[in-house]
């Protein structure tokens, strides 16, 4: 069977904690830089294998600190950091990525990054992480493992039809959810096992941690 290859993702957006931060980097992940990660990076002192970008934000100090790591430069400007980064993903064979930095103070660019999870989402398994919640695009169905009574949230990207809930303290049976119309905000696990099915369309999970409190 051909070995699953995972990347660690650092954008330039607000950072999950140290603590947080500890288990996704206990696993050893690929840790590549989007540009101006490559500072949040050096910040919590967390060494990437590469740095790609315009070079636009990652500062001269930065540049000097990570002088040993490659960095790729990609002037391109109808592409993102982010996309840039995920496209050197795929084309070396990665599989899934976790995502952190990519929410923050500037609502357009999370906004923008949301748009990009639903661009790429089919090609490779994407999560995106914060300090408050994983954030991942469902498509057709996924199964979780929850705590009981956290607080689980869909929003549908466009809209999504037949989408069947289990483990869920409000269910959803056959329902459809859509931007603008109906969400499915603050649920709540009554079970360690989520499962959510969608029959057509992308509905966005949000999982957000136990430890935030309602």
């Amino acid at each position: 069977m051909k070995k699953q290859k995972h990347a660690l993702i650092i954008c330039n957006g607000e950072m999950p904690s140290q603590k947080l931060l500890a288990p996704l980097l206990k696993k050893k992940p690929f840790i590549i830089c989007a540009d101006g990660g490559a500072n949040k990076a050096r910040a919590f002192n967390i060494l990437p294998y590469c740095i790609i970008g315009d070079l636009d934000s990652i500062t001269q100090k930065t540049r000097y600190y990570f002088s040993s790591v490659p960095i790729i430069h990609n002037p391109d400007q109808n592409s993102t950091d982010l996309e840039k980064t995920l496209e050197y993903l795929l084309k070396n064979s990665f599989t899934s990525a976790i995502i952190i930095g990519a929410t923050g103070d500037r609502p357009d660019h999370t906004m923008a990054n949301f748009s990009i999870l639903m661009k790429y989402h089919r090609k490779i398994s994407l999560q995106f992480f914060d300090e408050r919640c994983t954030a991942q695009i469902i498509y057709k169905k996924i199964q979780l493992t929850a705590k009981i009574g956290q607080q689980i949230s869909l929003h549908p990207m466009g809209k999504c039809s037949g989408i069947r809930t289990e483990g869920l303290k409000f269910p959803l049976k056959n329902e459809t959810l859509e931007l603008g119309i109906r969400e499915g905000l603050s649920n709540e696990a009554v079970k360690n096992i989520v499962s959510v099915t969608v029959k057509s369309g992308s509905l966005l999970l949000f999982s957000i941690h136990p430890s935030i409190t309602k």
